[in-house]
């Protein structure tokens, strides 16, 4: 049995602590959340990427705790999802515009099934 800490926090949660105050806060946080973004732009694009460098970036940021929750819910998921919407209201539109009712189809069934997709 191990002795009661007295409310001493433990080395992995002070490193936390430290490591989000000396590394994650601005500017670092915001080019990190720029460059996973960028990333995400880029693999919708068409382009091969660093998979794990972007999971391993947000699996970082699912770690750290602030005030009202991670940094992940705070600071990458809400331009995540604004870049989400506009990514796909674009994709949306330029396929009904350029595409008959069975070929959106076709395409969004084929989008749905790739890997990483949200539907999988």
């Amino acid at each position: 049995m191990y002795p009661d800490k007295g409310g001493v926090p433990t080395t992995w949660v002070k490193g936390l602590e430290l490591f989000l105050k000396h590394i994650i806060k601005s500017p670092i946080k915001d080019n990190l959340v720029m460059a996973i973004l960028d990333q995400i732009q880029c693999e919708r694009d068409g382009y091969p990427i660093n998979q794990s460098a972007v999971k391993g970036c947000v699996d970082v940021f699912l770690r750290l705790e602030m005030d009202h929750g991670t940094v992940y819910k705070l600071e990458l998921e809400p331009l995540f999802l604004k870049e989400s919407e506009r990514f796909y209201q674009e994709e949306a539109s330029h396929l009904l515009n350029t595409c008959d009712c069975m070929t959106y189809l076709r395409r969004v069934r084929l989008a749905s099934k790739r890997p990483g997709s949200a539907t999988n």
